[in-house]
């Protein structure tokens, strides 16, 4: 890599350090006295080096270099934590009137209203302090679902911060809103908030939104609806949320669902197509600056549009960088290009670094810009046809060879066909998209916008049906993939190392590969040995039902009641990631039937359990237990389920516990009542719903 030519390369890679520094070793003492401090001694240092600078050798040289980058460590060290010292309040928790205004457009959900709000508490005074982002939960009715962005309302309440998850491996949902820059979150009831305006603070974004609103309608007026509406809406302009989870999981299958997410391809197009149409300004410098400002208010309009998702925000400030470049006639490294752009977004919001969506952007670029070009000039076809298929082809395995360690760590798939769909999909992609700016720019005359309405639902149509096919070939993805970070570095680094084997031909690269397949080979086989030496019992956390694992080695019994036996995505939600990595399949066996299994040092009858040398019983309060012989039963732990009725002291004359473990069955009121009993009788009560997951290690 040549240094001197990618500036930003280097500075990036500083910046990132100090940013994921900051968030896994945030700051305990004062943030303003740390930033001073932090500032008088760059101030100090750098007057230091202007001193020295004309001293130094030239093999001295490298400290100026470092010092420039470890200042850039030190401004995302402080960037990362002043983001995080915005999330902090000492409101949370406590009964307050808010003054509240939608920051973002309402999504409609089965039971509420959700929606994005930054909230003020309120004094005699009015609507005061800086406002929090808080996600809020409207219940439903012809109000809330008439609000918009920029509506204000005042509501009382008790702002909380989301629940950390409660099951192992669970999606860490309080973690990804605080990502996202929100920590706190409110349910509001119908009578509880009360409207007092439209007073939106960015009249950019509010006029995007009811532009945004006119073209979903114009789409829907004119010749789009249902699934082929949800997917024009999704791809044009960035809005997501009328996707069933059906329609998006065809194109996770297919490989393409990057189409559905608007980001360089959707601005490249725009970008191509007025480029070519402001072809004349050309002839001097000024009529250079004219087109560059065009096209930079094109491109920056049609991001507002789609609501600056990072994947646009990346091709909008490459492009940004490209138009300035071409306008002062100065040709830059795209892989500077690409590292600048990121700069500066992470200036604007280090939070973004942890952005699924921008990881997966920048890595699909990072991939094309590395293996697109060397890979592509392996075969020559003078064939222009066979030339287009055979760029489109590489352009496919490139962009996968960047992201697939991200994907399959995010989402533990990967498309086999991606490289057949793709062929289809990138030059309907092209077409729908450039028909959609047609369609954008006449949607305010009825008739063309009904005639390109009909062609656009055409192009979407055999887009739709192309990629809902690949669901019923042989073999069309590889699922449950298990890849941990450690395991997403090994092989980002074997497909590097491998590729510069290839394209080197430089024998110097065979040893570190072998190394890193030797290394994945060992991570692989100490995982499966891990997964077959396991036992253990889990009491998971799923609200209002019970649901027991008891694990060994590779098969384990999962107990689950009637209704949680039925709800799948409950369970895959809350099982999904824990039984990846244990090496499970999620199969249940319902708890209301007698059953005994002794294949895996069990036994079971419906009530009682025997596993791993442990006893345990399961109890509901309502059924009566009797001695036998006049003795206790004897229970190491006494799994409590439901137990509206459930009295501690009378079950002491049937059983002898250790411990009693209380399922997410059990209401709340109810579990309170038992912990206090127990505390009293001095046996030890653990209560999933307060603690999370019951978790035994035998």
């Amino acid at each position: 890599m040549y240094w001197s030519t990618r500036p930003f390369v280097r500075i990036l890679l500083f910046l990132l350090t100090g940013i994921l520094s900051g968030y896994f070793f945030p700051l305990e003492h004062s943030f303003s006295v740390f930033a001073v401090l932090s500032g008088l001694m760059a101030v100090l240092l750098s007057l230091i080096f202007i001193q020295l600078r004309k001293r130094l050798s030239f093999k001295w040289q490298w400290l100026q270099g470092l010092y420039i980058g470890l200042t850039f460590a030190l401004i995302g060290y402080l960037l990362i934590n002043l983001q995080m010292e915005e999330g902090r309040t000492e409101i949370a928790g406590e009964e307050y009137e808010f003054c509240a205004e939608l920051v973002n457009e309402p999504v409609q959900t089965q039971k509420s209203m959700k929606m994005l709000l930054a909230v003020r508490p309120v004094t005699g005074a009015g609507c005061q302090d800086k406002p929090l982002q808080v996600l809020a939960y409207l219940a439903k009715d012809k109000a809330s679902q008439e609000l918009k962005y920029g509506d204000r309302f005042l509501f009382s309440g008790r702002i909380t911060q989301p629940k950390a998850p409660m099951n192992p491996g669970e999606f860490d949902y309080k973690t990804y809103l605080a990502r996202n820059g929100i920590y706190y979150s409110v349910f509001i009831r119908e009578k509880q908030w009360k409207y007092l305006d439209n007073n939106p603070q960015n009249t950019i974004k509010e006029l995007a939104v009811r532009l945004r609103h006119f073209l979903l309608q114009s789409l829907h007026e004119n010749g789009l609806g249902g699934r082929d509406y949800a997917v024009a809406a999704a791809i044009l302009l960035g809005y997501d949320n009328l996707m069933e989870p059906e329609t998006k999981q065809d194109f996770v299958n297919a490989g393409a669902m990057h189409i559905l997410c608007v980001s360089g391809l959707h601005v490249g197009v725009i970008y191509l197509v007025f480029n070519f149409l402001l072809k004349f300004l050309r002839r001097n410098r000024l009529q250079r600056i004219v087109k560059a400002v065009l096209l930079l208010f094109l491109v920056w309009a049609y991001a507002m549009l789609t609501g600056l998702a990072p994947s646009i925000q990346r091709a909008a400030v490459m492009l940004t960088v490209f138009i300035i470049g071409n306008a002062l006639e100065r040709r830059g490294n795209p892989f500077n290009t690409l590292a600048a752009s990121a700069f500066l977004l992470l200036l604007l919001n280090p939070l973004l670094i942890f952005d699924v969506g921008f990881q997966l952007s920048y890595s699909a670029v990072l991939g094309i810009l590395t293996f697109h070009q060397p890979v592509y000039r392996l075969l020559y076809f003078r064939n222009q046809v066979a030339d287009k298929i055979w760029s489109v082809s590489v352009l496919s395995v490139a962009a996968q060879m960047g992201t697939f360690p991200l994907a399959a760590h995010y989402f533990h798939f990967f498309p086999t066909y991606f490289l057949l769909t793709n062929l289809l999909v990138f030059p309907l992609s092209f077409l729908i998209i450039s028909v959609g700016m047609v369609f954008i720019a006449v949607s305010w005359i009825p008739f063309l916008a009904h005639w390109t309405g009909k062609a656009l639902s055409g192009l979407i149509y055999l887009l739709n049906h192309g990629v809902a096919v690949v669901k019923y070939l042989p073999f069309y993805g590889m699922g449950d993939l298990y890849f941990p970070w450690p395991k997403v570095l090994l092989v980002y680094a074997f497909i590097l190392l491998l590729f510069y084997l290839f394209s080197s031909k430089n024998a110097r690269f065979v040893i570190p590969v072998l190394g890193i397949v030797l290394l994945l080979v060992s991570f692989q086989l100490i995982h499966q040995y891990n997964n077959l030496q396991q036992k253990r019992m889990v009491v998971y956390c799923i609200n209002k039902h019970s649901a027991y694992d008891f694990i060994s080695g590779g098969k384990h019994l999962l107990l689950l009641d009637s209704l949680l036996l039925n709800n799948s995505d409950k369970l895959q939600y809350a099982l999904g990631n824990s039984s990846l990595k244990w090496g499970l399949t999620i199969q249940g066996t319902s708890l209301d039937t007698g059953f005994k299994e002794n294949g895996q040092d069990m036994y079971f009858d419906g009530n009682f359990i025997a596993f791993a040398d442990c006893k345990i019983a399961i109890v509901n309060g309502s059924n009566d237990y009797c001695p036998v012989n006049m003795e206790k039963l004897q229970f190491d732990i006494l799994l409590v389920r439901g137990a509206k009725q459930l009295e501690i002291s009378k079950l002491q004359k049937s059983f002898e516990v250790r411990k009693i473990v209380l399922d997410a069955s059990v209401p709340y009121w109810k579990s309170e009542k038992i912990e206090e009993e127990a505390r009293k009788l001095g046996i030890i009560c653990y209560n999933v719903r307060k603690k999370g997951a019951y978790i035994v290690e035998f």
